[in-house]
Order: structure tokens, then C-alpha cells, then sequence
């Protein structure tokens, strides 16, 4: 299909639960620019000058994975950063280029995909599609919450062309077609299993892409790391720097030049850390009559008001003022 089939917007269901289909399809441009936010996110949509505009889009869902086959005429898709913070909507996609030509553009980067080619996107920042003449594009969305990745690696991986003729391009490309080609059963359990297994294939398949020599994002993943293992560990009293280079096999000479980098030491992010879970801790129903020195103490600060001047000197007010005005 190209695109081209005309008549006034309508929905059709077939099946139920994972196996549900709906289809919509339109000459209108509002009836369009409706049934993408419904199905999708809020875009801004601009056709072509030649006042020809046709669409369809059916969707199918597998679990926490919707797949959708979307055909139209030449137009833009705009995400703008008006509309990321007005509709916000934190969702991980890929786009696969079937028929036409498509330009990805997010993140500070531009790809070009031609049948076969795909690439990852991810709603909550803006982004721009540009599609051409006729074109038929597939996109397998996904909550972003379910995916393992950090913001930091994931902006690194989107809009990067994954080619068709690539080794995973060709293990991955017949997968995400068959999602909508094929129609039968698969159970609950296995539906999330294959939902989750094939957006690990796809964060695979992206950073095959990513440039395997640039230093920065791999120091920016290994500072994600070791920020988690602070967050993990953050209740022990022992967290030190040390403790930190010896879990992660390297000098604390090394662990202290990558915080160095971004302007912070090891020590500064720790405390920070600490007074944010105490903060947190305060703000829990479950530690309403928790005394500010058992918190203070069980994040590390076994001095009352080293704490309670550290906390001041973050969030403008002591710990008890700032307990007494949140609860």
C-alpha cells in the first residue's frame, strides 16, 4: 500500500486483548492529526504544497509493544519542545522505513533511511520526520520505562541508521515485519517476554551504530554506573571512594579524574546523594515519626548538625523546618 486510500476517518477492531488490530483511515488532515496523537504522541503535521493527502495507520499490540503499519503522502512530523513539555509522553520507538524515503532528525544528529533501514527515537525530547513521496513506515513503540537504558546512553543511540544489509539490520529487520505480518496467538507470558527481547535487539542493533572509539560516552556510561552503585550502597556508612575504585577495578586516582571532568568530586557527589535520600526518607509516610537523627544516621551523617547545616546550605531551610512545611 501506498497511502492513497481515501474516504472519512473510521476505526475497525478485530480479535481481542494482545490480538487487537484497529485501523483508521482518512483524507482529512484533522482526522490525521487526531488519529497519530491518539495512536501515538502530539505532532505538529505539515503535507506537501500539492494539497494531494491521503493515510492509514493500523496498529497491533504485543503486550507493552505496539506495532503500527503507517502509509501516507509526503509530510513532515514535527515533535517540538513546546510539545514535549505541554503533552509530555516518555515512550521509546523505532522507525522502519518499508516504502520511500525517510530523515530522522533528534538529538543533534541526522539519518537517512531508505526499505529495510531503521532507527530509534524517543518521545520525550523533540524530534523531526521527514517522509517521502509516498512512503509506508512501521513503528514499534515501547513505555520508555520498560527499557534498561539510561537518558545519557539513549541519547546517544537515536537517530542512527541501522542499515537493512547490515548483519543485525538482517536478523532484525524480517523480525519487527513479522509483528504485523502474522496474526496468531501468543501467550501473555511469551507476549512479554518477545516485547522485552526484541527492544534489547533493538538497543543491540543501535549501538552497533554508535561510534565504538568515542571516549566521552564511554566515560558518561561508566559515571552512570557508578552513580547507581552510590544510590545502591548509599546506606552504608563504609561508601567511600575507595570502596567505590575497588568495586569498579580501577585507581581512585582514575575514579577521581572522571568526576573531575563535570566539575565534581567523589566525595561532594556521595554527600549530595546522602542528603537527597534523607530528604526522600523524610518526605515518606512510612518514616512520618522516624527522628530526623535515626534518618540522618542511617545515610551516613552520625553528627546532627553537620547534617542539618549541610541540609540547610542545599535546600535553603533546616531539616525540622523543612519536615514541619511538608507535611
Amino acid at each position: 500500500m501506498s497511502g492513497n486510500a481515501p474516504g472519512p476517518a473510521h476505526a475497525e477492531t478485530a480479535g481481542a486483548g494482545r490480538r487487537l488490530t484497529e485501523i483508521v483511515r482518512t483524507d482529512s488532515l484533522g482526522a490525521w492529526t487526531d488519529a497519530i496523537r491518539d495512536t501515538f504522541v502530539a505532532l505538529d503535521i505539515r503535507p506537501d504544497a500539492s494539497g494531494r493527502f491521503t493515510g492509514t495507520v493500523r496498529t497491533r499490540r504485543l503486550a507493552h509493544l505496539m506495532a503500527a503499519d503507517v502509509l501516507a503522502t509526503s509530510q513532515t512530523f514535527d515533535r517540538t519542545g513546546r510539545l514535549t513539555s505541554r503533552q509530555p509522553l516518555d515512550l521509546m520507538q523505532i522507525g522502519m522505513v518499508v516504502a520511500g524515503e525517510g530523515e530522522l532528525i533528534q538529538d543533534g544528529r541526522t539519518c537517512a533511511l531508505r526499505p529495510g533501514d531503521f532507527a530509534l527515537y524517543e518521545s520525550a525530547r523533540p524530534f523531526t520526520w521527514h517522509l517521502r513521496p509516498d512512503w509506508h513506515l512501521r513503528v514499534f513503540t515501547w513505555p520508555r520505562e520498560s527499557i534498561p537504558l539510561s537518558d545519557t546512553r539513549s541519547q546517544q543511540l537515536t537517530a542512527r541508521t541501522v542499515r537493512a544489509d547490515t548483519a543485525v539490520g538482517q536478523l532484525l529487520s524480517p523480525l519487527l515485519s513479522g509483528l504485523l505480518l502474522h496474526d496468531r496467538d501468543v501467550s501473555s507470558g511469551g507476549a512479554i517476554r518477545l516485547a522485552d527481547e526484541i527492544a534489547e535487539l533493538a538497543i543491540t542493533a543501535a549501538l552497533e551504530e554508535s561510534d565504538p572509539g568515542d571516549q566521552d560516552s564511554r566515560a558518561l556510561e561508566f559515571r552512570e554506573n557508578i552513580l547507581r552503585y552510590i544510590d545502591a550502597h548509599i546506606d552504608d556508612a563504609g561508601l567511600t571512594p575507595q570502596r567505590i575504585a575497588e568495586a569498579f577495578f580501577v585507581s581512585p586516582r582514575t575514579l577521581h579524574r572522571l568526576f573531575a571532568r563535570s566539575g565534581e568530586t567523589v566525595a561532594a557527589t556521595i554527600r549530595l546523594r546522602r542528603l537527597k535520600a534523607c530528604r526522600e526518607a523524610m518526605l515518606s509516610p512510612r518514616h512520618t515519626h522516624r527522628p530526623l537523627t535515626e534518618i540522618a544516621s542511617r545515610f551516613g551523617f552520625t553528627d546532627l548538625a553537620v547534617f542539618s547545616r549541610a541540609f540547610k546550605a542545599l535546600y535553603g531551610v533546616s531539616p525540622s523546618r523543612y519536615r514541619e512545611l511538608n507535611r
